[in-house]
């Protein structure tokens, strides 16, 4: 590979269970160090001369730091890299390895029990008492943190203390996990769904055992549908938004049948999860799904129920987030500072609820009007908003204003009108139709 980019070093860094931090979850040996706890805070390390280097590497397009890592970008013939910050103050975000230990051997993965990659981390439990430190340094600006690397975070046996301490002390900042659900029990289960953690991610590939044992090698699939359905019971039981649960389930060439693929949605259905998506995976070569590769027409069909495409699209239909969109005009024309008024018609055609206030102050739902240039090029993503007047199921409809601030300058824009579930995304990146409309500014 030539030039590249890449966005993790300029957003993200990855603490090991051993205290080491790499820059993404693309080094699962931790053989490209950006540093150690042992040695340096978080925030040294996110400030560093090395760190800070490798940026402006990057926004020269190419870094030898980089080049072994396969989650960088190749940037076009003509394309300039991307010219981002250097010396970044605040760190966003940290995925978190609680433990490099798993309770299952996965066909060929890397972080398998049989693979030896335990072997590559100085201790495999990241201790509590470490942890805490870490938050009082990075806590307070921190936005999201991934509580899962490599392992099985659960099998950590004080997960469920670390998850807790998050939310009590750091309750603003958004807490997510990937687990293979096979280690919890009712206690276990009571703890998270109380704990305030903002979302659970299982990973179950497979709708019947023998399916989904070729690949979670040591699993039990009922213990894992259970699991499932025991979180979403006991957030009923609470009367609470939280945790937003998913399933994802990665394709391979022995479980991305029809039948498998229907059987897992009637049982997602059943349980009664938020979302089931679905992961398009390479590896390993030996199992990969040949019909959902990467541009094949089955790919394509799905492509809005894939893990990666967005972070709102289901397989599930009747918890979709697809709108209708029907502005009370066709066009736009006011001066330059003036402000304009659009009525607009909105109406929930994807069965999940439009909520209009959550705990959380995530994933309700308004109407965004995006500002383009007459080439379509972005200019504002967030040029105006306008909240629903109450809660939408599917089937109900609305009518709403939205306020469009004055622009300086004279000429012809467009409008992009479409729905927001606000800290989640944009309505149309899950399948959602959305609404053109020219917007003239005069002198």
């Amino acid at each position: 590979m030539g030039r590249f980019t890449c966005d993790w070093i300029h957003n993200i860094l990855v603490v090991l269970c051993d205290g080491k931090v790499v820059c993404g979850c693309a080094d699962p040996k931790g053989e490209r160090p950006l540093g150690h706890l042992g040695a340096d805070g978080l925030d040294a390390i996110w400030r560093s001369e090395k760190v800070q280097r490798i940026r402006r590497e990057l926004n020269a397009g190419f870094s030898g730091f980089c080049e072994p890592c396969g989650l960088k970008r190749a940037l076009g013939d003509n394309e300039p890299a991307p010219q981002r910050p250097t010396d970044l103050e605040v760190l966003p975000r940290i995925f978190f390895e609680p433990t490099v230990v798993c309770n299952l051997d996965c066909f060929q993965a890397v972080c398998g029990s049989s693979a030896g990659l335990a072997a590559s981390r100085e201790r495999k439990f990241f201790p509590l008492d470490e942890f805490k430190s870490m938050l009082r340094e990075v806590g307070p600006r921190m936005v999201r943190l991934d509580f899962f690397n490599y392992g099985e975070p659960f099998a950590h046996p004080q997960s469920l203390d670390m998850i807790e301490h998050v939310k009590s002390r750091y309750p603003n900042i958004y807490l997510y996990t990937s687990t293979n659900g096979l280690l919890f029990n009712e206690e276990k289960i009571a703890r998270l769904a109380r704990s305030g953690i903002d979302e659970v991610t299982f990973s179950v590939d497979g709708a019947d055992q023998r399916t989904y044992e070729r690949y979670r090698r040591g699993g039990d699939l009922a213990k894992a549908l259970r699991s499932m359905a025991d979180l979403v019971e006991e957030k009923r039981r609470l009367g609470r938004e939280l945790p937003f649960i998913n399933w994802r389930y990665i394709l391979f060439r022995w479980n991305d049948s029809s039948w498998q693929m229907a059987r897992a949605k009637r049982l997602a259905r059943q349980i009664g999860v938020d979302r089931l998506t679905w992961e398009v995976t390479d590896h390993p070569p030996t199992a990969a799904s040949a019909k959902f590769q990467v541009g094949r027409p089955a790919w394509r069909r799905i492509y809005h129920e894939i893990w990666d495409s967005s972070q709102i699209g289901s397989a599930l239909r009747g918890k979709r987030f697809i709108a209708r969109i029907r502005p009370g005009r066709k066009s736009v024309v006011v001066r330059r500072k003036e402000k304009a008024k659009l009525e607009v018609a909105v109406k929930n055609r994807g069965g999940a609820p439009w909520m209009t206030q959550t705990f959380s102050g995530r994933r309700w739902v308004r109407l965004g009007a995006q500002l383009h240039d007459k080439s379509d090029r972005l200019l504002d993503l967030n040029y105006a908003r306008a909240p629903l007047p109450r809660p939408l199921a599917g089937g109900e409809s609305a009518r709403l204003t939205i306020e469009l601030p004055g622009i300086e300058q004279a000429g012809e824009y467009r409008l992009k009108l479409d729905m927001v579930s606000e800290g989640a995304d944009w309505f149309a990146n899950g399948g959602s139709p959305v609404i053109w409309l020219p917007f003239t500014v005069g002198d």
